[in-house]
C-alpha cells in the first residue's frame, strides 16, 4: 500500500494531494501561515483553535482545498483525541485517495502562546504554567496522539 501512496504522489502536480494535516494554532500566525502552503501544496486541512473561531472558519473557506476548523485546547488530553477523531470523522479513508488511509498523515503541533508580561521578573507562576501546558504538554499531547493512530 505504500508503495501506490509513493506512486500516487510522484504522478500528482501537488506532491500532497490526497493527503491530510492537522495544523493546531491555525487561525493565525505561522500556523495561519504553514496550513496556507500545505493547501498550496495540494494537502486537506484540520485546522485547530483554541479561541479564534472566526479566523479559523474564514481560512477554511478560503483555501483550494478541502479544510474544516476544529476547536481544540492541545493542552487537554481529551481535546487532542477528540481533534484526532474529527479529521478521521472528516477525511475517512475512502476520500483522501491516497492509498495510505484516513486521518491523518501530517502534524504540525503550532499552537503556541507568549506570557503576558514581560520582564521575566514580573511573569507569574501562574502565567508560566499556562504557557509550559500549550506550548510543551500540548506539543507532547499532539504528537502522542499520532504516534497512537
Amino acid at each position: 500500500m505504500a508503495d501506490a501512496a509513493v506512486a500516487a504522489a510522484a504522478s500528482s502536480p501537488l506532491p500532497l494531494a490526497g493527503r491530510v494535516a492537522i495544523v493546531t494554532g491555525a487561525s493565525r500566525g505561522i500556523g495561519r501561515a504553514i496550513a496556507t502552503h500545505l493547501s498550496a501544496l495540494g494537502a486537506n486541512l484540520v485546522l485547530g483553535y483554541a479561541s479564534r473561531a472566526a479566523e479559523a472558519e474564514s481560512l477554511a473557506a478560503s483555501l483550494p482545498t478541502r479544510a474544516v476548523a476544529v476547536r481544540a485546547d492541545v493542552a487537554d488530553e481529551a481535546a487532542v483525541k477528540s481533534l484526532f477523531d474529527a479529521a478521521e470523522r472528516a477525511f475517512p479513508v475512502e476520500t483522501t485517495g491516497s492509498g495510505g488511509g484516513g486521518g491523518p498523515h501530517i502534524l504540525v503541533a503550532c499552537a503556541g502562546v507568549l506570557s503576558p508580561t514581560a520582564p521575566l521578573a514580573s511573569t507569574s507562576v501562574a502565567d508560566f504554567d499556562a504557557m509550559h501546558a500549550i506550548n510543551t504538554r500540548g506539543a507532547f499531547l499532539c504528537v502522542r496522539e499520532a504516534a497512537r493512530r
